[in-house]
């Protein structure tokens, strides 16, 4: 997907952006998102009332092969520990939260869509998120990794669902996407332009996203490199390796941690990746994972 000349970008996806190639690229991927991708729970009166602002975090969750060992516990982080964690680590953060998401594999796959009010809703707010089901995300059922895809159709997504917020509440939100991944994209469109426009042409002000890796059996060389090249900044990058001779235990626990500095980062918009994997270090994710 390339920026088409003359395509007219709704000010709603233009807001985002400092450059015309980035609006343009989610302008034509938002073409393909439908009015009910975009429903989710309505704010109320008490949470704008906090003054702190609106904030959508959209996270982007591979399910390719390679993360069959990781879907458990993947489900788990997310149905017992993340909600729990984002409101501890929370502090002075006031924003009201809105909380969306995808899982990718070949295909994309909308999560956390829940009927609700006679209408299927697929951001939420964070007390009430949906339990994550093996049905969302199921790596045994994956094939292949189409990351490109899935960052230009998740930050469409969350784009166009703030800017629905923006015209009924008159107030400019701002957007996370949060990207976990074991791998780089092998799925059409290879070409990571695309991509990087998107990146680096959004307002930095308005727009954050994130870039974590997790190794599984095999990995990237260089994840770092291949994150600058897509676009992340080095500060909302984070690499969790794996040791070697590492044990089912402490395999686990790396997977642990990177979800405790992936609740800090969503907590708070003033937290980056690096500042938040340095106030959660490996000691204290010795603990005894089941």
């Amino acid at each position: 997907m390339t920026a088409k000349p003359g395509l007219v970008v709704p000010a709603d996806i233009a807001a985002f952006f400092k450059d015309a190639d980035g609006s343009s690229i989610i302008s034509l991927a938002s073409k393909q998102i439908t009015a009910p991708m975009i429903q989710g729970t309505a704010v109320t009166l008490d949470e704008l009332s906090m003054g702190g602002g609106l904030r959508v975090v959209y996270y982007i969750l591979d399910r390719s092969p390679s993360m069959a060992d990781v879907g458990p516990l993947l489900l788990k982080g997310f149905n017992e520990d993340l909600v729990p964690a984002i409101k501890e680590a929370r502090e002075d953060d006031i924003s009201t939260l809105r909380i969306g998401g995808s899982s990718f594999s070949s295909d994309i796959t909308q999560i956390w869509g829940r009927p609700e009010n006679g209408k299927t809703i697929y951001f939420h707010e964070l007390e009430k998120l949906p339990l994550l089901t093996s049905a969302e995300y199921n790596p045994s059922r994956g094939w292949a990794t189409a990351l490109h895809a899935a960052i230009i159709d998740g930050c469409a997504k969350a784009m166009a669902y703030a800017g629905e917020l923006r015209k009924e509440y008159g107030i400019q939100p701002e957007v996370d996407v949060i990207v976990l991944t074991d791998g780089a994209n092998n799925e059409p469109p290879n070409d990571l332009q695309p991509v990087q426009s998107v990146i680096t042409g959004s307002r930095k002000d308005l727009v954050r996203f994130v870039f974590f890796y997790f190794q599984t059996k095999g990995g990237l060389a260089d994840p770092e490199g291949y994150a600058r090249e897509l676009g992340f900044d080095p500060e909302n990058t984070q690499v969790f390796a794996k040791k070697k001779s590492e044990t089912d235990k402490e395999y686990k626990s790396r997977f642990r941690r990177m979800m405790r500095v992936m609740s800090r980062v969503s907590a708070s918009k003033g937290t980056n990746a690096v500042q938040a994997a340095s106030a959660v270090p490996p000691a204290d994710a010795e603990e005894d994972i089941v």
